[in-house]
């Protein structure tokens, strides 16, 4: 890259290779910069400090998540409100990511009593099971894709086994997500220029219908049968106010708990923390001696290497953030990969400090209403995976020398792969 003397200099959202493979120099200028900057591309006003994100966030019915993920990408079919009236009508919308309070809270107080951390503790030794049943399919090979053979495949077994998603319906599912990160894989090979609109212009059964189909059927039957799963447990919730939760609601949320559980956070968080034991040999040589500073490790991997390094959000009214006027329609980005590096509340920011002590909380999982609810289950996932792969698996080394190639994306970090060789522990 050329040098740099704007934030506008670096086309943060146009994506460049550089960027993907290191966006901790933009992240520190953006926070140099202001609070709040807004890039030329798309006139996005990027926002880096946690002082202001927590602005951001407090502030739900300001800062709308209806175009959480794929602003500012895609164009408006119409006008905002008309947007907002329409999500608001359509039964099946989503109810939690990109909702907003309090229809948000109604539905995510259902959710978050399935990922308190006593409920998620009580199926460890399930979820090492299958770290351990993953492990063995590619134990005697001593090599693996770790990205689809390790990473995608754990989150999903366990967060289909609670949902209740039976054992012989898990491989359509997997072939159906196999084929989805096959498809994205080939397009992070292309070029980066048009690369959005390549992806807009993919056909074939999106997940939210292939979701959807399948889950009306086996909602409905949990609803005269109960089996004693999440599933099961939502079709049959009421609303604080004792009316029934829809079916259409339902369907949505647990579509979302499924696509979420498998994709969101879990796969970046264990890829990445492969990636900072490969570059940091003397962690691994104190993880493996001490198995329980597998915690410590997984927060820092969490803040220095965010999986979901940012998040869109939209400015239902005229309003500002830390002073910065921010006009109705125009879009802000929550950078939490800037905010975890913010030395106003994390000392030496950019050393990587196994056990390190907060004097804030990181933004790993976002922070305010759409905090994640699934962290506490995504922290034990990425905990088991680095006890269980040290422990049977040494001399873990990269098969190549290539930089690994990065998913293109402004709130997705993760390698798209990452091709491990390694010797089996005796």
């Amino acid at each position: 890259m050329t040098a740099v003397q704007s934030i506008a200099d670096y086309h943060f959202l146009k994506l460049n290779e550089e960027l993907l493979q290191d966006p901790y120099p933009f992240y520190k200028q953006l926070r140099d910069s202001g609070p709040v900057c807004r890039e030329s591309d798309y006139g996005v006003h990027l926002v880096g400090t946690l002082d202001a994100i927590r602005e951001v966030n407090r502030q739900p019915e300001v800062f709308s998540s209806i175009l959480v993920a794929n602003a500012p990408y895609v164009e408006l079919p119409c006008p905002l409100d008309a947007i907002v009236e329409y999500r608001a009508a359509n039964p099946y919308s989503d109810k939690i990511l990109s909702n907003d309070p309090p229809d948000h809270t109604r539905h995510r107080r259902l959710v978050n009593r399935f990922f308190t951390t006593k409920r998620v503790r009580e199926i460890e030794p399930r979820i090492r099971q299958m770290a351990n049943e993953i492990i063995d399919t590619f134990i005697d090979d001593g090599e693996v894709e770790f990205v689809t053979g390790f990473a995608h495949m754990l989150p999903r077994l366990v967060v289909g086994e609670l949902i209740g998603l039976p054992e012989a319906d898990q491989a359509q599912f997997r072939k159906f997500f196999e084929d989805r990160l096959a498809v994205m894989a080939r397009l992070a090979e292309q070029p980066l220029e048009g690369l959005q609109e390549r992806m807009r212009n993919q056909g074939g059964l999106t997940e939210d219908v292939f979701l959807r189909e399948y889950f009306v059927e086996a909602i409905e039957s949990r609803r005269k049968t109960p089996r004693g799963d999440i599933m099961s447990e939502l079709a049959n919730a009421t609303f604080e106010d004792g009316a029934q939760v829809p079916l259409e609601s339902v369907v949505s949320m647990i579509s979302l708990l499924y696509s979420a559980g498998g994709d969101a956070n879990t796969p970046e968080l264990m890829t990445n923390s492969m990636l900072a034991l490969l570059d940091r040999p003397e962690l691994e040589q104190a993880l493996r001696a001490d198995a329980s500073l597998a915690k410590g490790f997984v927060e820092e991997v969490l803040r220095y290497d965010t999986p979901v390094p940012g998040v869109f959000r939209v400015a239902l009214e005229d309003t500002s953030v830390a002073g910065v006027p921010v006009a109705k329609g125009e879009i802000v980005m929550v950078v939490y990969g800037a905010a975890n590096h913010d030395e106003s509340y994390f000392s030496d920011p950019e050393s990587f400090r196994m056990g390190r002590e907060y004097s804030h909380p990181h933004l790993g999982f976002g922070i305010g209403a759409h905090f994640c609810p699934g962290a506490p289950l995504a922290r034990l996932e990425g905990q088991v995976a680095v006890q269980e792969v040290l422990r049977r698996m040494i001399n873990i080394r990269r098969a190549d020398d290539r930089p690994v190639p990065y998913v293109p994306s402004v709130i997705q970090r993760i390698p798209i792969r990452l091709r491990l060789q390694f010797d089996t522990a005796v």
